[in-house]
């Protein structure tokens, strides 16, 4: 079985593939709202103080997961471009 960028932890330059897909808006928001109820959540920077990511960013990603366990991965189609 052939690995895909799902079958690892988010990095911060999958952000910057184009073949990795977003989650839905709405599952991104309510990533959002869970972190901004979080006490490690610095409003100013939407910064996790246990992580250090953005979470802006972090949070539309299907591979990234909460380090404190509050929210999880979500499995979403990949296509790798063949040339």
């Amino acid at each position: 079985m052939e690995k895909t960028p799902y079958d690892r932890p988010a990095r911060p330059w999958d952000l910057f593939n184009k073949n990795l897909g977003r989650v839905e808006t709405v599952i991104a928001e309510d990533r959002m709202a869970i972190c901004r109820a979080c006490p490690k959540f610095i409003d100013s920077t939407t910064q996790c103080k246990e992580c250090g990511c953005i979470m802006k960013l972090k949070t539309k990603l299907p591979n990234a997961s909460c380090p404190l366990g509050h929210w999880d991965t979500v499995r979403v189609s990949y296509s790798e471009e063949t040339k």
